[in-house]
């Protein structure tokens, strides 16, 4: 017995750093993918980059390297062909609008929405898995829902460096959303395809490799222009070296990991640093970020609520499970 309690607080402590590489990992993951939007727009509207084409070119690259890095750790006879035809699809789906909305919207709205993805996956497992609807969710969700309207009318008036119409402005917003929606069904995917044993490097390789493989062939069924990639600056290329290796390749792959090492549950928590990250991103390269109170107070609530509503859903499962473990005890 005091060997064992001399050792214990030794053992803890070991088990306790690499939970914190993991919440610092999860961080820059959470960082990372703050800057798809941004990088985004900013190749498409500044840079004139196709859209289309911009996936091609930097899921090819991200592809490339994974294969290069960790192609050992790819297996892609886990998944069957259905559930990777159906994950390919909402991937592509979900690329697609991203990256239409980010050129029509500023990328703070298009961060804003996928925020929201909790809240859908929470009615969605209510409806098609039956499971019971977490506590607060409809409380989180209005709350995110008027963040959200603050945020958007409040750069009404903004002045950005990107600003586009107001018409392409609603268009790009109502494309977010959508892919708000499809985030939801895709976690669900990826949830699925885990319990099924695939690697977070397969589920990293089936993403890269669908994306390259459609929009190329989609950019030049529709006739994309393709000659801005060969006249673009230092800065555009600085920026889409970012997109594919920082955003997709290291952002994915420390987010899968993360997710694996800490749970989807702490690894949500820190999802609203996201929105932190677009508006910083925002600012140094578009212009846009936060100009008003408006769009300050709503950006507060929406990470607030989205932070409050995730802790608030481990610490209810952490309940469940001391309770659980109790009733055993006894």
């Amino acid at each position: 017995m005091n060997i064992r309690s001399k050792l214990a607080p030794a053992a803890g402590s070991q088990a306790r750093k690499p939970g914190m590489i993991w919440v610092a990992f999860a961080i820059i993951s959470h960082t990372a993918w703050g800057g798809y939007p941004v990088l985004a727009r900013y190749l498409q509207n500044t840079h004139h980059i196709a859209t289309m084409s911009l996936s091609a070119m930097t899921n090819i690259l991200a592809v490339g390297i994974l294969l290069i890095l960790m192609a050992r750790s790819i297996d892609l006879k886990v998944i069957g062909i259905k559930e990777t035809l159906l994950f390919a699809m909402i991937v592509v789906s979900r690329g697609l609008l991203n990256l239409y909305a980010a050129r029509l919207t500023f990328a703070t709205n298009v961060q804003l929405f996928s925020l929201l993805a909790p809240f859908v996956v929470a009615f969605l497992s209510k409806t098609f898995l039956k499971e019971a609807l977490p506590k607060h969710t409809g409380l989180a969700l209005c709350l995110s829902l008027l963040g959200s309207v603050l945020m958007i009318f409040g750069a009404s008036n903004v002045k950005g460096a990107t600003k586009t119409p107001g018409s392409s402005n609603w268009l790009g917003i109502l494309l977010s959303i959508i892919g708000g929606i499809l985030l939801a069904f895709l976690m669900l995917a990826i949830k699925h395809a885990a319990k099924k044993g695939a690697s977070a490097e397969t589920l990293a390789f089936v993403q890269f490799a669908a994306l390259a493989v459609c929009m190329s062939g989609g950019s030049l069924a529709i006739g994309e222009n393709w000659k801005p990639w060969l006249s673009l600056p230092p800065s555009g290329i600085a920026a889409y070296l970012a997109f594919a290796l920082i955003v997709l390749l290291l952002g994915t792959i420390l987010q899968n990991n993360s997710v694996k090492h800490l749970g989807a549950a702490t690894y949500s928590t820190i999802q609203a640093w996201r929105l932190t990250s677009t508006i910083a991103f925002s600012w140094i390269l578009l212009g846009e970020g936060i100009a008003t109170f408006r769009q300050g107070l709503g950006a507060f609530i929406v990470m607030a609520t989205v932070t409050w509503y995730m802790f608030s859903q481990q610490r209810g499962k952490t309940d469940k499970k001391k309770t659980e473990l109790a009733a055993i005890g006894e």
